[in-house]
């Protein structure tokens, strides 16, 4: 189990690469995925969790979504799932995202990503059919809270 207080947040490095690789392994079977990933590395978007050199988990932010805050792509690693890294990740994303509203999604499936988003803060927003076959995408949303003028 991880010790949360051991955890760094911080924005991902071109170094980082292969531990990313190791805690989303479905990276190398997905082109699209993958540069997905490697855009948010050279674009700064990517923050990491991180014990002294491990890569917990990883999550990315961008403005593709209607121009709002969007996590297109949370992940923890199996050995560090309901240990607080993917509420840490959201956190840091919510304190880094410059816009007023931030959206989040997962398959519908996905049943604990969805109570994570929900434990987090955010609220159901919609669902898209046919990205992925019979599992939709559902959308939640949540208002940043700014912190300073």
């Amino acid at each position: 189990m991880v010790e949360l207080t051991a955890v760094t947040l911080r924005t991902a490095q071109a170094s980082d690469l292969a531990g990313i690789r190791f805690v989303d392994p479905l990276m190398r079977a997905d082109p699209e995925r993958a540069q997905l990933i490697h855009s948010a590395l050279e674009r700064g978007e990517c923050v990491v969790a991180a014990d002294g050199d491990e890569i917990l988990g990883f999550a990315i932010l961008n403005y593709t979504f209607f121009y709002q805050g969007f996590v297109p792509l949370l992940v923890v690693g199996v050995g560090s799932r309901r240990c607080g890294v993917g509420a840490a990740l959201l956190s840091e994303v919510e304190r880094r995202c410059a816009k007023a509203k931030l959206f989040v999604s997962a398959n519908r499936s996905n049943l604990p990503a969805q109570l994570l988003f929900e434990k987090c803060g955010f609220v159901e927003s919609g669902h898209v059919a046919h990205l992925d076959a019979n599992d939709e995408e559902v959308f939640y949303f949540k208002l940043v809270q700014r912190h300073g003028p």
